[in-house]
């Protein structure tokens, strides 16, 4: 998911958004933070798909590698959706400073 398109990019940091926010309109930089709720959307749908299959499981297999990866893939999606969430907030200061 990283780097995916419509100028969404996780591994991007708030500093680098700054900068690039300098040189973007209000008009492009408006767009770009609606691609980023789109992709955050479609994350937390992910997420909740995949606490959802952790309800499936036996309470006797919880501790299991069917649940662990279940729990990796959640926390590496809550990890992407709070990048995601934090990059998306840098684009929105830089639309006021503008």
């Amino acid at each position: 998911f990283a780097g995916c398109g419509n100028g969404v990019d996780e591994n991007k940091t708030p500093a680098e958004i700054k900068q690039e926010v300098a040189n973007m309109s209000q008009e492009d930089i408006q767009k770009t933070i609606e691609a980023y709720k789109e992709v955050i959307a479609e994350k937390t749908e992910a997420l909740t798909e995949e606490l959802a299959k952790l309800k499936d499981i036996p309470l006797t297999e919880i501790l299991g590698d069917e649940a662990k990866n279940i729990k990796n893939n959640a926390a590496k999606i809550e990890e992407s959706i709070s990048k995601l969430t934090k990059n998306m907030q840098a684009y929105a200061e830089g639309i006021v400073s503008k």
